[in-house]
């Protein structure tokens, strides 16, 4: 059974390990590293605006919509463009 000593140091040991690791890989690593971050990030965010889109054009309720819109043409008009809906309404 491990102590909370015993936790800290394997905690800290690994916390050097990670940071000797990266000190060690040097410039082309932390790039290369960079890169995927942004391309994955992009990905997650693109993922969750198409989620948000669809939601907000397939998911709302009719209720939803006419709180949110029905009480402002500008906004009304927006929502049927952005939702591709000739009525201008949820279907």
């Amino acid at each position: 059974m491990k102590t909370a000593a015993g936790c800290l140091i394997s905690f800290f040991t690994t916390a050097l390990l990670l940071v000797i690791i990266v000190l060690v890989s040097g410039c082309a690593s932390f790039d290369s590293m960079q890169a995927a971050v942004a391309t994955h990030g992009a990905k997650a965010e693109d993922e969750a605006r198409v989620t948000a889109e669809w939601t907000l054009c397939n998911a709302i309720s009719v209720g939803a919509w006419r709180r949110a819109y029905a009480g402002n043409e500008a906004k009304a008009s927006a929502w049927a463009v952005l939702c591709d809906q000739a009525d201008g309404v949820p279907q």
